[in-house]
């Protein structure tokens, strides 16, 4: 008798559940572009060849390999031409992997490099905040006494 009180009452309640409805997934075959900054870093490529693009990286000192890279046509308004990630670099130039593209990279085309973030302890708004913290929990304590 107990049994069929617990298959009566758990049973429906699992189906419930495991038919939950959600919000679905949505597969798309084509996923939009990352929007790219306005503040991307801008250089001339210098070359191109099958599979890769060089570019002189002057005094960003910043650009490391491993970051992601864009090709845009300027005269298209920065319309996108390739993705690329930067795989060499030594004190003047840097060389670029061309890993998709929607048309060919020429020279007169435009590389922009995002610029990572900076990490939390080296960003002006945590000193603010912690000089500000510790100055209000000084003068609390100093009240408090």
């Amino acid at each position: 008798m107990r049994r069929s009180w617990r298959v009566g009452v758990l049973l429906p309640m699992a189906v419930v559940v495991g038919c939950r409805s959600g919000p679905l997934a949505r597969a798309s075959v084509h996923p939009l572009p990352p929007r790219i900054p306005r503040d991307a870093a801008r250089f001339e490529i210098d070359s191109v060849t099958d599979s890769t693009a060089s570019f002189r990286v002057q005094e960003a000192r910043w650009i490391r390999p491993g970051h992601a890279a864009y090709v845009v046509d300027a005269k298209q308004r920065d319309a996108l031409v390739a993705r690329l990630h930067i795989v060499g670099r030594d004190s003047l130039t840097a060389t670029a992997l061309i890993t998709s593209q929607v048309a060919r990279v020429r020279a007169e085309h435009v590389l922009l490099v995002v610029r990572p973030p900076s990490p939390w302890w080296r960003s002006i708004r945590f000193w603010v905040g912690s000089l500000a913290g510790a100055a209000v929990g000084a003068g609390g304590a100093l009240l408090g006494r």
